[in-house]
């Protein structure tokens, strides 16, 4: 019998924390899923607590893998899943009891909704008990409140139809280091709204995912995210998907945009200087760059970090970056607050 979700759980080294994964998993109160663990060359004992748990429980089998990378562990897992429903965790996270019950009551009450929900970054904040009433419900040309609210581009906190995903051909690209979950997302939304006129998103405020912060070893801790063409590429698809295919309202749109210009300037500053200013000058030369630009202009978007970009003063934008979120943060809102006196009140006259 097919069951009603795959849950895909990619695996390399995680033995500190992937008992309390499985754990959450076999404790569902709905059992109607199968779980797929991709062991990815895992050289810690990972690999034996996979085999552990397919050879204790029926439920749970394993894909042993050289290690390929998370994309790739990702792609197996789809590759081997039999059900209609996906929900990919990651293997030093953990669900709340009670998630496939929940989600799979929502999504058939609401056969034309994408299913989002909470997460939380302390395990004893996981909802216990199902709680369909704590729901809210956006049409997709409101994307930019969604995203203030849900995981969009993660993998995890969703159910994904298994069927549109084929479909679509959509995989993870094993070529990316980082942000890889963000274009498999972008497509998957571009094709539910195509699919799917006057859907919904479906978001579940009640936090069924435990995200595990603590994971030094974890891809989104690593300081390797060196700025790549494909970065700036897949957020200024997902902005211009936001403008022109959802129709969502500009001034909805800070979010996304201000996770654009975080991304950049990030991978600016995690690229070393000797090739910081050819990365920057490519970037600067790119359509995507006068997009983001013109799209600050245009809506009178003001961010102090804007200023130095737009004049192409890389060294001064990453720096303002970096000090806003440390001990220095008064160098940025000093500067923000001379931009604010100096260019956002007379915008027209100093950026024609």
């Amino acid at each position: 019998m097919v069951p009603f979700a795959s849950i895909i759980i990619p695996v390399y080294n995680a033995e500190k924390y992937l008992r309390r994964c499985l754990d959450s998993v076999a404790a569902q109160t709905c059992p109607d899923f199968e779980c797929i663990l991709v062991d990815d060359g895992s050289s810690d004992g990972s690999s034996l607590i996979c085999d552990e748990y397919a050879a204790n429980d029926r439920r749970f089998r394993v894909i042993h893998q050289p290690n390929a990378g998370a994309s790739a562990a990702r792609n197996a897992g789809l590759d081997a899943a039999l059900a209609p429903w996906l929900l990919f965790v990651d293997a030093d996270d953990a669900i709340a009891p009670c998630t496939l019950e929940l989600i799979r009551q929502i999504q058939q009450e609401n056969p034309r909704g994408l299913v989002f929900f909470a997460a939380v970054f302390e395990p004893d904040g996981l909802l216990q008990h199902p709680d369909p009433t704590a729901l809210r419900r956006f049409s997709v040309s409101e994307i930019g409140l969604f995203c203030e609210n849900a995981p969009f581009p993660t993998p995890w906190g969703k159910l994904l139809n298994r069927a549109l995903v084929e479909q679509a051909g959509l995989r993870f690209d094993p070529s990316l280091r980082c942000y890889e979950d963000r274009p498999f997302m972008n497509e998957y939304l571009r094709h539910f709204s195509a699919q799917v006129p006057n859907g919904e998103l479906l978001y579940i405020t009640r936090p069924l995912y435990y995200y595990e912060s603590g994971n030094e070893t974890s891809l989104s801790k690593s300081t390797k995210n060196q700025l790549e063409p494909a970065h700036y590429q897949m957020f200024d698809r997902f902005l211009q998907d936001c403008l022109h295919v959802y129709h969502a309202p500009p001034q909805q749109l800070r979010l996304p945009v201000m996770e654009y210009l975080n991304t950049v300037l990030y991978g600016l500053y995690c690229t070393p200087p000797a090739q910081r200013r050819k990365s920057a000058a490519l970037f600067y030369k790119s359509p995507e760059y006068a997009r983001l630009m013109a799209f600050f202009k245009e809506n009178r978007l003001f961010e102090s970090r804007y200023v130095p970009l737009r004049l192409r003063w890389t060294a001064l934008a990453v720096t303002l970056d970096q000090n806003r979120l440390t001990e220095r943060r008064w160098f940025y809102w000093k500067f923000h607050w001379l931009c604010m006196h100096t260019v956002y009140l007379r915008w027209k006259a100093l950026l024609q």
